[in-house]
């Protein structure tokens, strides 16, 4: 009930010009005045136990009261200006007490907001306490003064138009804060982990709602490392080396590279989820068999799960891809009734450079798989894809 109170009131409150514009000639100024009173004192609990709240209360339900009891129409229209005299009060006071409004709103989401943020938040309650002045300002003139079309469209209009340009103009301002703040120290991280042996390259950056990351291009004792560690014994080992004596500077996120993209294309590296299927470096037909040239990405997403400590390839996917791989290249089904003769002879690792040969038996409906690297068999079999061989 509280919640819908509540929802209610906010619709009211955006379509409250509206309302009033179409609504006076058939709903009396009593009746309104009832039905503010009525949903703000639903609010009553949540507000009371508000800083400020009390007298919030309190002033609404004495001009709900004017209303009910007072009858004039005109006073309908100061309800936009008392809001706003309230959010300026609520929001000014806050400045002097502290903390700011702003601020104790995102602290909400983000405890540990760092200093440069909390002056952020300082400056952004400013500018409210300066539109909500303005705003209420221009309201009253228009209710005191203006014709109701007027007065409608300004506050049912124009009001709501310049706080949008406010929400946004902030959200955009703010992300810009958000990797000016991740950036410092990930410069940082990426300088300490430049000297670790591990490490041919550094580049900081910001993956968004994940907060700061770094991508790494690994040099080969990292890549032996990686192999003898995992994932996770590697991001624990340099996220240390990244830290310093500051935790703050320690990556949230991580990516393993053989090179390090271009600058401009951290973060969007940091963004994008870790990678689920290999990279074709190249492919060919020789006689009836396919020959496709992959390379299996440092950050190949099944590898943080299979192993962790010493990440493999899975021979379920040794086999879903090359099934994938011959329904495109081939014209096969993407799926298969059987498998025969399947091998499993060597473990596939991040970084490995390896090729497919795909074959497809029309006349006994299979299609013959192996992979390799170099010149050491892998994995091979036979996969049944026409249903009369299953």
């Amino acid at each position: 009930m509280r919640r819908l109170s509540n929802l209610v009131l906010v619709v009211i409150g955006i379509l409250y010009p509206f309302i009033v514009y179409f609504g006076m000639d058939h709903v009396s100024t009593p009746l309104f005045g009832l039905i503010l009173g009525a949903l703000w004192l639903v609010r009553a609990p949540a507000l009371l136990r508000q800083p400020g709240g009390r007298w919030m209360l309190g002033i609404t339900l004495v001009y709900c009261a004017v209303l009910g009891f007072g009858g004039e129409d005109h006073l309908l229209r100061w309800y936009p200006s008392l809001i706003c005299a309230l959010l300026l009060a609520a929001f000014g006071l806050s400045l002097k007490f502290g903390p700011p409004m702003i601020e104790r709103i995102a602290r909400v989401t983000e405890p540990d907001l760092p200093p440069v943020a909390v002056r952020y938040t300082r400056r952004v309650t400013w500018v409210w306490v300066a539109f909500f002045a303005l705003n209420g300002t221009a309201s009253g003139v228009l209710a005191a003064w203006g014709p109701l079309s007027w007065w409608t469209f300004y506050n049912g209009i124009l009001a709501y138009s310049v706080m949008g340009a406010l929400f946004v103009g902030e959200w955009i301002l703010r992300q810009r804060l958000r990797r000016r703040i991740n950036k410092a120290p990930m410069d940082g991280a990426a300088l300490r982990l430049r000297t670790h042996p591990w490490v041919a390259d550094a580049a900081g950056g910001y993956a968004g709602k994940l907060g700061p990351g770094m991508v790494v291009a690994l040099s080969p004792s990292g890549r032996l490392a990686l192999l003898r560690h995992g994932r996770a014994g590697l991001i624990n080992e340099l996220g240390q080396e990244a830290a310093g004596d500051d935790a703050l500077s320690t990556p949230l996120v991580w990516r393993f590279v053989d090179t390090l993209p271009e600058r401009t294309q951290v973060d969007a590296t940091l963004q994008a989820p870790l990678p689920a299927l290999p990279d074709v470096l190249g492919e060919r037909r020789d006689g009836d068999t396919w020959l496709v040239d992959l390379a299996l990405p440092l950050d190949l997403a099944c590898f943080a799960e299979h192993f962790p400590d010493a990440p493999v390839l899975p021979g379920v996917l040794q086999v879903e891809w090359a099934l994938a791989m011959a329904a495109t290249r081939l014209g096969t089904p993407a799926a298969c009734r059987a498998i025969d003769a399947l091998k499993f002879q060597r473990l596939l690792r991040p970084g490995d450079r390896v090729q497919l040969a795909l074959r497809h038996d029309v006349a006994r409906g299979r299609v013959q798989f192996s992979w390799r690297v170099d010149d050491d068999a892998v994995s091979s079999g036979f996969l049944h894809v026409d249903g009369a061989h299953a």
